[in-house]
């Protein structure tokens, strides 16, 4: 039995990875976007502070929303710094005959 998957098509491996990406913001995770944005820590540790929230689970965190391009770190000896890509975040989707939008402000 093998591990790997396999797709029929492009839109399949599309919507896996749209699905990935909206499961990645969690309501924990909107609000570390929300803090980086608007207080602009200079450590992952300041973050957690701010958050008041264990340095460990903010770290996975932050390394998910890395991994999904929402924010990146710049390094500064060996002390990582999150940055923001993006002051907001629009979502598009289907609901029926109609496409919505969902706008989510980080700043």
């Amino acid at each position: 039995m093998s591990d790997d998957f396999s797709f029929e098509t492009d839109d399949e491996k599309t919507f896996l990875k749209e699905l990935e990406l909206m499961e990645c913001l969690t309501q924990k995770r909107i609000e570390i976007m929300k803090t980086i944005a608007k207080h602009h820590p200079q450590s992952i540790r300041d973050l957690s502070r701010l958050l008041e929230r264990n340095i460990k689970n903010v770290f996975e965190d932050l390394v998910l929303l890395q991994k999904n391009k929402f924010i990146d770190f710049e390094e500064s000896g060996k002390k990582k710094k999150p940055v923001m890509f993006m002051k907001k975040i629009v979502f598009y989707y289907n609901n029926g005959k109609k496409e919505d939008k969902k706008t989510l402000k980080v700043k």
